[in-house]
């Protein structure tokens, strides 16, 4: 068994970094053991996702062993006499030894828990011969992969790298799908802490859950890829008209050295870029109802916050449109993008991506919407009912089109001047252009009976263009020291971001009042506005870290952050179409300074099982902000803020932690919050800013447990957490009971239109828990996954002039039933139900609760030599909507292919979308001031003959076949052999693989 060193004898950490020996990547999950001479105690760990490790070590001579699957086993001696040990890099070679005649079978541990970092083995989930990383990794337990966003462990992915290095920037979707699932050994989900946490060895809270793919070692070195043709009719037989796709990937690694190049043109859907791309798309002058929907329902509401303000709003500002996401219309892309990699000498990492899109988006939605508000006054002499407390609604029809041009460039250089210097560099810089077409025909309405329209009290018709520019430049810069003393370090930062964005708008809008008299028209509008905002952010840093002793740490910091933002928006009103007449009251000229000055001290102790840190900030930040047209008005608000920070770790043994982290932090409102300038876009929903707000403070407090049983390939993982705001930046919303005019603007709003304002309000929180279990299911060759989660959130705003609090339970449970039968027939069953719920502290009657159910089958079947079935039938029940929303339908895709060629690396084959022709897109949102329903275009049944060529060319050993059993040799396993090995021959790699289990269950 594994012995424990001396409790009495005063210990040192032995440490180093385990890399390859030809490109010096680090070995992510290597295995390290250190073996006490003569007594033979042991003491062990895995690397961290750097590839780094550190074991604490009385004085006294050792044995080291370093192994990794694939690779040859190193020893060495090592003797800690009264201080650190520093090892620096220990190579492993790449193992050239197979084992002839040798077949050990067993099974492969799903899941690890390695410290803070969960490692799945691929092994462990079979999946077909033409899966990609999003095929493999949607089989592992808590993680999941929905409207193009990943999730892992009940959080939002932020991250993935391959092999430690980012692959295409921070885009999660470009890895998932250009890499082959063939291609990966391992997959860890883990909190990335902050580069300056990484260097200085102390916990920040600056973390960012991550994905990490280790690649197998004979995929390290060759080429890969894919090339996919598609083309399918349309209805009307005309080739302009049809369906089509054309995509491909071409992968060359070269140990360090990585180049991949990625491209694509399609009119089905499938995007290619994560949510960076779309820089200016959210912003001020949204058409129609997406002003209010992207402020609350996004940045608020319960369902909304999903959507970030997407669906609902229209035109330029649908950050939607360009998301991976069929519920936002449909999309023509064309992409492309490079990415490199490569480790320059021993002392710099380089890192650059670079991606262009043009996305073209046609999007129709209709939208029904009920305010939390009733009130005698809502009264027409047209009503049908008598004066009665009524229930007023919004009704909302647009279409809209939009083309959408990206280009967007990373880079990341490590250079490492010596062993105790080094510099971090990391400029982005993206360039955007956006114009946009929109129509909308809006109303308002009373009713006596709920979501039913009674009478009709004002309309609009509008139609809104959009031309817009923007430019983003951020700057990482950060250096870091490392002192001769163990602990001690120093390091400098500095961010900054430029933004500038320009955009030309035209509105054309009729504006009708029917609550005096049917038909009037209330006032009409032509008008072009221009809006041009620059913004920087200069954020300084220090930190210092100082060893209080060999278990603790103390980190003393300060900050400087300076955001000096400038909006100049003019609006001109169109005469006889042509002439410009400047309009004072919807034109302005603003600027606002924020500045922040914040030091700080945490101390930080760790020693064996238990890691904890406490400490506190003080803040300094002062908001200044300056109207310069049409009137003079400034405002100066000063803020104190103390900051506090905790964490606890605790590890109950290798497999098993508890974590609980608590941050607190301040957030000063955007210019378009602070900005006092109507927006008429949609005269049914006016917003304007508050030049009065003041900045944002949160609590953050998330408690975390995870527990692995690799012998069984069961695996836990649980969390609950929550946040709690104060003057928070949440939303006066106003419903006018007759026509009114805005104070000094001109602008009328009909009765039943809403007038939204952004305010500071306290007691906005919200709590979440999830939890995860996963077990094998050996009769059935599969595994299972349940998993449950809750949440509960209460949004504070005002509903004319009456403080509402929106709390919204939310319940779900969900469970997912993977194969691991054989790469010949791979399925997965999954199955979500949520239960939503609307509560409403002013007006109980609008309260409301809504059921969701979404159960999916996908099955991949190779039925015999060459010939493939693929099949995906998703199941969607939507209850408790507004009338004509409710839904029970089925999407289902299916495909019927041929292999070509004597390595069948190509395919041919008959696809179908939605075979039923049922496809729906459903999505509610729940506000402090209303719950509305969307329904919006989506991809429909289509029909396509597709041609897959797949690229292998590897050197070495070549690909692992994809029918090798999971083994506990990993990859040096070979196919069985009928030659019978000799006597000397089998015992030698009995032994092997007798050491390589007892270096899996000890280290």
């Amino acid at each position: 068994m594994l012995g424990a060193l001396p409790g009495f004898a005063q210990t040192y950490p032995v440490s180093g970094r385990v890399v390859d020996i030809t490109d010096q990547s680090p070995l992510i999950g290597a295995n390290v053991l250190l073996v006490r001479l003569p007594d033979s105690a042991k003491t062990g760990t895995a690397v961290d996702p750097t590839g780094s490790f550190s074991i604490p070590a009385a004085p006294g001579r050792y044995v080291l062993t370093t192994s990794f699957l694939g690779y040859v086993t190193l020893r060495r001696p090592v003797e800690v006499t009264n201080g650190p040990v520093a090892l620096g890099s220990l190579t492993l070679a790449t193992s050239q030894v197979k084992l002839k005649g040798v077949e050990v079978v067993g099974q492969a541990a799903a899941a690890v828990q390695k410290g803070d970092t969960t490692q799945f083995d691929s092994r462990a989930f079979k999946t077909n011969p033409d899966a990609n990383a999003q095929d493999l990794i949607t089989k592992m337990p808590g993680v999941v992969v929905q409207d193009g966003k990943v999730q892992a462990q009940g959080e939002q992915v932020q991250r993935i790298t391959v092999d430690g290095k980012e692959f295409f920037g921070s885009d999660p979707d470009a890895v998932l799908k250009n890499l082959p699932a063939e291609a990966i050994d391992k997959i860890q989900v883990f909190d990335r802490r902050s580069d300056q946490s990484q260097f200085t060895g102390f916990n920040d809270g600056n973390t960012e859950k991550t994905i990490n793919i280790v690649t197998k070692p004979n995929f390290r070195n060759g080429q890969f890829g894919r090339i996919v043709a598609g083309y399918g009719p349309s209805s009307t037989n005309s080739l302009a008209d049809g369906k089509y796709q054309v995509s491909g990937n071409l992968n060359s690694f070269k140990g360090t050295r990585r180049f991949s190049v990625v491209a694509q043109s399609n009119n089905v859907n499938q995007q290619n870029f994560g949510t960076d791309d779309l820089l200016g798309v959210i912003g001020t002058s949204a058409q129609g109802g997406g002003g209010a929907r992207g402020g609350q329902g996004g940045a608020r509401g319960g369902q909304g916050g999903n959507r970030g303000g997407g669906q609902g709003q229209q035109g330029g500002s649908n950050a939607g449109n360009f998301l991976v996401n069929q519920a936002s219309g449909i999309s023509t892309t064309h992409a492309v993008g490079l990415n490199f990699s490569d480790t320059w000498g021993k002392k710099v990492d380089v890192q650059a991506s670079y991606f262009f899109n043009l996305s073209d988006n046609n999007s129709n939605s209709t939208t029904n919407r009920l305010y939390n508000v009733r009130d005698s006054a809502f009264y027409s002499p047209y009503s049908r009912q008598s004066p009665l407390l009524r229930t007023l609604g919004y009704n909302e029809i647009s279409e809209g089109s939009a083309r959408n041009i990206n280009n967007r460039f990373n880079l990341r250089l490590d250079y490492k001047i010596d062993s105790t210097n080094s510099i971090l560099w990391q400029p982005r810089f993206t360039m955007q252009r956006n114009s946009s077409d929109s129509n909308l025909d809006g109303n308002t309405f009373l009713s006596g009976f709920s979501d039913v329209p009674d009478s009709v009290q004002s309309a609009n018709l509008s139609r809104y263009n959009s031309a817009q520019d923007g430019i983003t430049f951020t700057n990482q810069l950060l250096y870091r020291h490392r002192f001769a003393k163990r602990g001690r370090t120093f390091s400098l930062g500095l961010n900054t971001t430029y933004n500038d964005r320009d955009a030309d708008n035209y509105l054309y809008s009729d504006n009708f009042d029917y609550t005096s008299r049917p038909d009037i028209r209330l006032s009409q509008t032509n008008q072009y506005s221009r809006l041009d905002q620059v913004g920087w952010t200069w954020n300084g840093s220090a930190n210092y870290t100082e060893p209080i002793s060999l278990k603790s740490q103390l980190q003393l910091n300060y900050t400087l952050n300076y955001s000096p933002n400038d909006s100049d928006k003019k609006t001109y009103n169109l005469l006889n179409g042509e002439q410009q007449v400047l309009d004072e009251q919807l034109s302005n000229v603003f600027t606002s300074r924020y500045i922040t000055n914040s030091g700080g001290l945490t101390y930080r102790y760790q020693f064996e099982k238990l890691e904890w840190a406490v400490g506190t900030s003080v803040q300094y930040a002062q908001l200044h902000n300056e109207q310069e047209f049409p009137q003079t008005v400034t405002t100066d608000r000063p803020f104190w803020s103390v900051l506090p920070n905790a964490s606890v770790q605790y590890k109950f043994s290798r497999n098993q932690n508890l974590r609980l982290n608590y941050q607190t932090r301040t957030q000063n409102p955007s210019i378009n919050q602070l900005q006092a300038v109507v927006n008429n876009s949609n005269q049914l929903q006016i917003r304007t800013g508050n030049p009065d707000l003041a900045q944002e403070y949160s609590h953050n407090l998330f408690l975390r447990y995870s527990s692995s049983q690799p012998e069984t390939s069961r695996s836990f993982f649980a969390l609950i957490g929550g946040s709690y705001t104060d003057n928070s930046i949440a939303n006066s919303t106003t419903v006018v009971q007759r026509p009114t005019a805005i104070d000094g603007t001109g602008v009328i709003v009909p009765a039943g239109g809403t007038i939204i304002r952004p305010v500071n309000l306290n007691n906005q929180y919200s709590l979440r828990s999830f939890a995860n279990y996963t077990l094998p299911l050996k009769v059935i060759k599969s595994n299972l996954n349940l998993n449950a989660s809750a949440s509960f959130s209460q949004t504070p705003g005002f509903v004319n002039g009456v403080l509402n609090y929106n709390r919204s339970p939310n319940f779900g449970l969900g469970a997912v039933l993977s194969s691991n039968i054989s790469p010949e027939l791979d399925f997965t069953l999954s199955s979500n139900s949520t239960q939503t719920y609307a509560r409403n502290t002013v007006q109980s009657n609008s309260n409301s609760q809504y059921f969701r159910q979404n159960t999916t089958l996908r099955l991949n079947w190779i039925l015999l030599k060459g010939v493939t079935l693929q099949s995906e039938v998703n199941h969607v029940a939507l209850s408790g909507l507004t009338a004509g929303y409710n839904q029970n339908f089925v999407l289902w895709n299916a495909s019927l292919g041929k292999k070509l060629f004597a390595k069948q690396q190509a395919e041919i084959r008959l696809y179908a979308f939605d075979l039923l022709a049922q496809n729906n897109s459903i999505q509610r949102n729940i506000t402090d001031a209303y719950t509305e329903d969307v329904r919006t275009n989506i991809l429909q049944r289509y029909f396509m003959v597709m041609f897959t060529y797949n690229l292998r060319n590897f050197s070495g050993s070549g690909a692992a076949p994809t029918d090798a059993p999971a083994t506990e040799t990993g990859s040096l396993a070979p196919r069985r052999h009928s030659r019978r090995p000799s006597a000397r021959r089998w015992r030698r790699a009995r032994q092997r693989v007798w050491r390589l289990r007892a270096f899996h269950f000890f280290g």
